[in-house]
């Protein structure tokens, strides 16, 4: 009834609707101790698409995807235990920050470097940004079976720090309704993670 007294058409509200509709851009932090999968998972889920190397910003090497418009930050070589974000500088989250600020492609990455309560936070108050953050868990026993695998020879001290780091980040109140915890243990699990990064970059 309002419409006929304005004398707007249906059409032209569609028309309306659909230019003025802002892209919600995906930001996808994934985490968890260190033997949780993570870097195992994103080599996983690199499988299924193409990828070009690119360097958005100085010091911040990424792997883009066309298809899903997705930047997935850090270094990703062969033959290396080590990779995502972990394989960048100390100082790269000013720059991350800066780059994601900037950029309207989605974005997803794995490591100890960004994946910090300041970056979740700031990503978080981002316009026009639905930002989720992917715990990956495991039992203790299969942690240290994964260390020995990988001949890991991180301190007894460092991994402490970072159980404390994700034990904070998942009781910190702001962060709770963007959290999704996963169990990561064994290949159905895995797939489980996958189809949930899918869904989530194809919405």
């Amino acid at each position: 009834m309002f419409i006929d007294k304005i004398n707007v058409s249906k059409e032209e509200i569609s028309i309306f609707k659909k230019t003025n509709t802002m892209k919600i851009r995906k930001i996808i932090a994934v985490g968890g101790s260190p033997g949780t999968g993570k870097t195992t998972l994103f080599r996983k889920f690199m499988e299924s698409h193409t990828w070009e190397k690119v360097e958005p910003k100085k010091m911040l090497p990424a792997l883009y995807c066309k298809e899903l418009d997705l930047y997935v930050l850090g270094k990703y070589e062969d033959g290396e235990t080590f990779a995502g974000t972990d394989r960048l500088s100390m100082a790269v989250q000013p720059i991350a920050q800066c780059f994601v600020t900037e950029t309207t492609s989605n974005i997803l990455f794995e490591g100890d470097r960004i994946f910090n309560q300041s970056f979740l936070e700031f990503a978080m108050n981002l316009p026009e940004v639905d930002l989720q953050v992917v715990f990956l868990k495991a039992p203790k026993t299969i942690l240290e079976q994964r260390y020995k695998d990988r001949g890991s020879d991180q301190s007894e001290q460092f991994l402490r720090g970072r159980e404390t780091k994700y034990s904070n980040l998942l009781s910190n109140f702001e962060l709770m309704h963007y959290i999704t915890e996963f169990n990561n243990t064994n290949l159905e699990e895995q797939g489980k993670v996958l189809s949930f990064l899918e869904k989530q970059l194809i919405q």
